[in-house]
């Protein structure tokens, strides 16, 4: 009794600091909140002579999201994620806007998904240069999409005790095999049989690569990269061959090697650079030397846009479909069949919405949600053009719903294609019996009444019969692909088998219409549609602070806390999360790559 009660008290002292330490947490929340509603409503006033501070190490999704967890951060809003969208428009304010004369970018870890995202921010920062501002680069720390997005600055500065982590990029695929087999569980993978490419289930039924996957993964990679090579090279003045041998041995991993190989003009502290972009800024413009440059941040600078996305009476919107595709509804980072349907739905019944921009961030999920979305798509090109922008990844469910769009833009570095599906069917008997001593029995009116258990095998009639499943729907997949790219399902069929190639082979494919991110599908959609003054309206509504305060144990929240805590070793905790919300059909690749 004694033990009861001593559990029963630790129990109770356990929920009670709980809810202690959630109700300091909220009222933190709430007090951040008013603290920055009271500066957002102070107008900021951007002085002469500015240099524009824009820090890409913090998280960078498709659009601007509220996030909870940026409330409780030590800097508060400041810590708040950057959109891509707000950001081409942010960027494009600032090289029209007398008082900025240049840009100073502040790289670390660059925080997004793929390489993708990277290039359409070095894209920006490109066409800012057109005005004859320079934009100047400094880090610590650099990753490699960092200094890819760096060599877009006139100059760079290193910190001499830091590291620039220039190496290539390589693919990472977990497996569970000898797990599963230690933990007594049986799977088994149904695909078509000439899906020799859908890897993603093999992560089940394999401890290593098979020769398919190898194969195609040597492939995307080598294309991204010989995109990726050449862009970096020629901004550097280096001949490519040369580039690609310094990385290849290293050469530019240590702050000294890179300064003495041309990769970096400096080294030195991030007070020094301030000096030298002082210096640069003043004999640029021809000021006084005594003239004050002043810094603002990208946060502080956004502030001066207050209605970015301003509906007009013609517009175009954008729908946003990112991360993984299920059933039912969806939030700011995964995809729901429901939500996005709607999304789409509304804006195709908008009357003031004359073209329609899917951007579409996902390596694919749910069979069935995929249908959902692709009928969604198909409907609204009737009323007027649907105009798809690829993002990091198009792959699987996110190639099948942009298949069927009137035009769709990719990035040379987007991963796309990956038309195939899979099912993969646990059995837990065998580890029920020998780990815990649960066992089965059954009793049934047919041969085949439980013709799918999670505790028992499948019969050879249920085997043949997902088998027919995935068959038929592997051939739906091909169909809509070949009817919204306008090719023969025998041509799709040998392109496809599950295979996942780059934007840039994708192209050539005929699988992509044209190159280019976010902004060349908004001016592709305003082409189209034959306007030239428009706004900009978003689906699907974001979800607010209250929001995430009401739902504040919400997956999406604890995602978002996790990627936030553990930084790069959450995508394979993530990638374990999917696995195990995995039903039905799949259309989906495997995909971690390093860059």
């Amino acid at each position: 009794m004694k033990q009861f009660f001593k559990f029963l008290f630790a129990s109770c002292l356990g929920s009670g600091l709980a809810m202690i330490l959630s109700f300091f947490i909220i009222i933190a929340i709430l007090v951040s909140m008013v603290a920055s509603i009271g500066k957002s409503t102070e107008e900021v006033k951007v002085k002469d002579n500015t240099v524009l501070v824009v820090d890409l190490s913090k998280p960078i999704y498709d659009r601007e999201i509220d996030d909870i967890t940026s409330m409780i951060s030590s800097d508060g809003l400041s810590n708040k994620a950057i959109g891509l969208t707000e950001f081409i428009q942010v960027i494009d304010k600032a090289k029209n806007d007398k008082n900025i004369k240049a840009i100073m970018l502040n790289l670390q870890v660059f925080q997004a998904n793929g390489v993708a995202t990277a290039g359409e921010i070095r894209e920006v920062l490109e066409d800012f240069k057109t005005s004859g501002k320079k934009i100047y680069a400094y880090g610590d720390m650099i990753d490699q999409k960092s200094y890819y997005i760096a060599t877009v600055a006139d100059n760079i500065m290193v910190n001499p005790a830091g590291m620039i982590m220039l190496s290539g990029m390589g693919g990472e695929v977990m497996y569970y095999k000898d797990l599963i087999n230690k933990l007594d569980i049986d799977v088994d993978l149904i695909r078509p049989v000439n899906n020799a490419y859908k890897s993603a289930g093999e992560t089940y039924t394999m401890n290593h690569m098979s020769d398919s996957n190898r194969l195609q993964t040597r492939q995307y990679l080598n294309s991204i990269w010989s995109v990726l090579s050449l862009q970096m090279s020629s901004a550097r003045n280096i001949d490519e061959a040369t580039f690609n041998d310094m990385i290849s041995s290293l050469q530019g991993f240590l702050p000294q090697d890179a300064l003495k190989n041309r990769l970096i003009d400096y080294l030195g502290f991030k007070t020094d650079y301030k000096d030298t972009i002082n210096k640069q800024v003043i004999a640029q413009n021809k000021l006084s030397k005594k003239t004050k440059i002043n810094y603002i941040g990208y946060n502080t600078y956004r502030k001066t846009i207050a209605n970015i996305n301003k509906s007009q009476n013609e517009n175009i919107a954008i729908v946003y479909a990112y991360g993984n595709v299920n059933q039912g509804k969806g939030s700011d980072l995964s995809i729901g069949s429901e939500t996005v349907c709607k999304a789409i739905e509304k804006a195709a019944n908008n009357d003031k919405v004359k073209a329609i921009v899917l951007r579409v961030n996902s390596p694919g999920g749910d069979a069935v949600a995929s249908e959902l979305i692709t009928n969604e798509v198909i409907k609204a090109k009737r009323k007027k053009p649907v105009i798809i922008s690829m993002g990091d990844v198009a792959a699987s469910a996110g190639y099948e719903m942009s298949s069927n769009a009137s035009y769709i833009v990719a990035n040379q570095t987007t991963i796309t294609g990956s038309i195939g599906v899979f099912g993969v069917i646990p059995n837990f008997g065998r580890a029920l019996k020998n780990k815990i001593g649960i066992t089965f029995d059954t009793v049934k009116t047919h041969a085949n009444s439980n013709p799918i258990s999670i505790v028992t095998p499948m019969t050879p009639e249920a085997k043949a019969m997902m088998q027919r499943n995935v068959e038929n729907f592997y051939t739906t997949f091909i169909t809509r692909v070949a009817q919204g790219r306008g090719k023969t399902p025998e041509y799709i069929n040998s392109i496809a088998k599950g295979r996942v190639w780059s934007g840039k082979d994708a192209k050539q494919l005929g699988l992509v219409d044209e190159f280019g991110g976010l902004k060349k599908a908004i001016q592709v959609a305003a082409n189209k549609a034959n306007i030239k003054n428009y706004g900009i309206v978003t689906y699907p509504k974001t979800m607010g602070i209250w929001e995430q305060i009401i739902d504040s144990q919400s997956d999406e929240v604890r995602m978002k806390t996790l990627t936030k805590e553990l930084g790069k070793p959450a995508s394979f905790f993530l990638q374990l999360k999917d696995i195990s919300e995995m039903q039905g059909v799949q259309m989906r690749m495997d995909y971690i790559i390093n860059f």
